[in-house]
């Protein structure tokens, strides 16, 4: 049956999702777009056979997820994301003990914690039990997560906290890239609570 027939087909939508650092609090809903998780399978080799190649695939490597959040006052993203860097181990270099602190992976995941990228359905709208039939009236029985990526072992490999500019009447916003050893996929649907992790 085509899709514009058939009234259960749902398509995905880009602005339905959510971030979640499970050790960032309150930043869910700043974020402005994220790049979903890719993985490159490398060139391979190839082996020749007389006039003949047959191609293998090569390293699979996950690349890295651009996420970028707007900055505001409350909550302070980029006060949360210097903290952060500060949380993995970076010390600024005004005494000798801090010029011998770093920062290292353990404490840089640990700092970011768990990293689940949530695509969202738009819940669903149905009459309310008991009421009129003939009444216009919808409730909501709840927000699925519909898909859901897991950044394991993720760290911030870079993070802009945005220009000003006295020209422009525009958002601050903060741009961060993630990177991580692998990512992990769950499609089964399950109920948005709010919180995740």
């Amino acid at each position: 049956m085509p899709f514009f027939s058939d009234t259960s087909f749902q398509p995905k939508r880009q602005f339905r999702f959510l971030i979640n650092f499970s050790q960032i609090a309150d930043i869910d809903f700043m974020c402005t777009d994220a790049a979903k998780p890719s993985y490159n399978l490398g060139d391979g080799t190839t082996h020749q056979i007389l006039n003949h190649k047959f191609k293998f695939p090569g390293i699979i490597t996950w690349q890295d997820v651009n996420v970028n959040f707007i900055d505001a006052i409350e909550p302070n993203v980029g006060s949360r994301f210097y903290n952060m860097l500060l949380n993995a181990g970076y010390a600024q270099p005004v005494t000798f003990e801090n010029l011998l602190q770093g920062v290292t992976k353990v404490s840089s995941t640990s700092a970011l914690g768990r990293v689940s990228i949530l695509q969202l359905d738009g819940g669903a709208v149905g009459a309310i039990p008991g009421a009129d039939p003939g009444q216009a009236v919808g409730a909501s029985d709840g927000t699925n997560i519909i898909e859901e990526w897991t950044l394991h072992n993720a760290f911030l490999k870079t993070v802009n906290f945005g220009a000003l500019n006295y020209g422009s009447e525009e958002i601050v916003k903060i741009q961060t890239t993630i990177t991580y050893d692998f990512a992990s996929y769950d499609g089964n649907a399950k109920p948005y609570a709010g919180t995740i992790g």
